[in-house]
């Protein structure tokens, strides 16, 4: 009989044990399931964030490229300051209520404001102010010009050069294979107009 008992007495323990060890494997399972499963989501909710900055981004780059108008220009603003879709909004919004300001777009993520207005129209310095007016910071602004004459590495030198002796001129690149100059600068130091004179006074002539 005692044998009896202290074989049941074991086979207790061990199932008590086996459920135990099952538990702690489930408990195990579920932590296992959930970190990958919150890694997960926010790693969707971080690429969707992205793809619809991205999708922004080309809207942009469409709208202003594929202006079929000649009389538009195209330029680009580098904006600190948005942090969301609604930063993006705001932009976008005070910039589409200038006559001549064709479709503009904005993405927080890239910090990118691009956008197709009409000379003729508008005023640099009325984007400027309207942009000035969100709360958010105008580091620089990018133009891509058309110039005509350049024949040579030597031809897009001197237009380099004179480029970089403009005050509040960041970066310039001036390709004569492209016969073009495109020039990013502060446009609270220097204007579109200060750049176009710059490039005239080499020999070359900027096509508008």
């Amino acid at each position: 009989m005692r044998t009896v008992l202290k074989t049941l007495a074991a086979l207790g323990l061990t199932a008590t044990l086996s459920n135990l060890a099952l538990l702690a494997d489930g408990a195990c399972a579920t932590a296992a399931g959930t970190c990958p499963a919150t890694a997960a989501a926010k790693d969707a909710a971080c690429c969707a964030s992205k793809e619809a900055c991205t999708q922004t981004a080309a809207k942009a780059a469409a709208n202003t490229c594929s202006a079929t108008d000649s009389k538009l220009v195209k330029v680009s603003y580098r904006v600190s300051g948005m942090t969301c879709v609604g930063c993006e909004t705001k932009v976008t919004g005070a910039l589409s209520k200038i006559a001549g300001v064709s479709e503009p777009a904005a993405c927080a993520q890239s910090k990118a404001v691009k956008l197709a207005y009409d000379p003729t129209k508008v005023k640099e310095d009325q984007l400027l102010t309207a942009l000035n007016k969100t709360g958010f910071k105008v580091e620089a602004e990018t133009i891509d010009l058309k110039v005509d004459g350049l024949k040579c590495g030597a031809c897009s030198d001197k237009v380099s050069k004179k480029l970089a002796s403009v005050k509040g001129v960041q970066e310039q690149k001036v390709c004569h294979e492209g016969h073009k100059a495109v020039v990013t600068f502060d446009p609270h130091k220097v204007s579109r107009k200060d750049i176009i004179a710059a490039i005239d006074t080499t020999g070359f002539k900027v096509v508008q």
